[in-house]
């Protein structure tokens, strides 16, 4: 018995449209977020625990390195927000098509780079 099935699948030829792209952003947010929270309990706990952490960590705002991080966390945020809402409303039964459900994420992945250039502009 001789299975069809491709021997090597070459996946820089595959063209994903946008709905898949935006559902591969949304897992990856998720990721980055689960590790922003160990970041950000960090810069919390040491902020609370006395002056000095206090403005440790505002020294640590003020490089260039702390600030990328901080900008990939809120950056995250916002396109996880961004698509669990289109993910919620397609839970409802709206933009459940082909073309209305790539029209929302490409939509979405647009305010995600608009909102994550004004982060960017906020942060330095």
């Amino acid at each position: 018995m001789k299975k069809q099935r491709p021997v090597n699948l070459d996946l820089t030829t595959i063209k994903m449209h946008p709905a898949a792209k935006a559902s591969i952003l949304h897992r990856v947010s998720g990721v980055i977020m689960v590790f922003a929270i160990g970041i950000l309990l960090f810069t919390l706990s040491t902020s609370l625990s006395s002056a000095q952490g206090f403005a440790q960590i505002q020294g640590y705002l003020d490089g260039f390195f702390f600030s990328f991080i901080i900008f990939g966390c809120l950056s995250a945020l916002t396109f996880h927000i961004l698509a669990g809402v289109r993910h919620l409303l397609m839970d409802l039964g709206h933009f459940e098509e082909l073309a209305s459900g790539n029209a929302t994420a490409k939509l979405i992945i647009v305010i995600w780079l608009a909102v994550s250039a004004v982060i960017g502009v906020w942060l330095w």
